[in-house]
């Protein structure tokens, strides 16, 4: 069964690029079969759309649509969406079908202190396990974030902002404790507004990329641990 519903209206002025983004074909998946892993590599190929902004909070998702982006079938993909409503990255409405989830307000606030907590939590451990090779690469995707700001869309932007904040708390050598942050991170980008959306914003952001590479190399985790509370809470 397709299920066709309505998709939000778009809103070119804070998703630029967004559309060209979309008409790209995503990475090509190996044709398995109805298996788990296929169903998987489908799991993450639409989580990765939705976090780096090709599509939005609230977006409708067309089965059919992603049946021919992701080349796979209805079951497949109804089973993947079904796992990204259990992430918590989209949500089903009876009678309608999938949507990508929007956070209300007050969940969003609850999310940021959470997150203020564990990421401030890992700034002594990564000043204290950062070795010359962390910062380097760390310090790279500061730069090419920076750079990205200018020269590249939305989606590519968001990417390499994960990718630094990925590293960074990877830093820290807790698997469980960067799991928590990465996964409180996802469920909060849906619902990402204010800098995102200015590039006075987004330069902003980067400064402070640049700002906590710094305080790593200085060895520094009060300071680590302020820049973290501002790049969180800051609007």
């Amino acid at each position: 069964m397709t299920i066709d519903v309505k998709i939000a209206d778009d809103n070119p002025a804070c998703y630029k690029g967004r559309k060209q983004a979309q008409n790209e074909t995503p990475k090509k998946m190996k044709r398995q079969g109805m298996d788990r892993g296929r169903v998987e590599t489908l799991v993450e190929a639409i989580r990765d759309d939705i976090l780096y902004g090709v599509y939005r909070a609230g977006e409708w998702l067309k089965q059919i649509d992603l049946q021919e982006r992701y080349e796979a079938n209805r079951f497949e993909v109804r089973q993947a969406l079904v796992e990204l409503k259990n992430r918590r990255l989209v949500e089903h409405k009876v009678n309608s079908g999938f949507r990508v989830a929007a956070p209300d307000p007050e969940e969003l606030l609850h999310l940021k202190a959470v997150r203020t907590i564990l990421e401030t939590g890992a700034a002594e451990p990564v000043v204290a396990r950062a070795t010359a090779a962390d910062l380097a690469e760390l310090g790279d995707i500061a730069a090419r974030f920076e750079q990205a700001i200018e020269t590249a869309d939305p989606p590519t932007r968001t990417e390499l902002n994960y990718a630094f904040h990925r590293r960074l708390y990877d830093i820290a050598g807790n698997p469980v404790l960067a799991a928590l942050i990465h996964d409180m991170r996802e469920r909060g980008q849906s619902g990402t507004t204010g800098r995102w959306f200015t590039l006075a914003g987004l330069r902003l952001s980067a400064q402070e990329h640049h700002a906590m590479v710094a305080a790593i190399r200085a060895r520094d985790a009060a300071v680590l641990r302020q820049l973290i509370d501002h790049h969180i809470n800051r609007r």
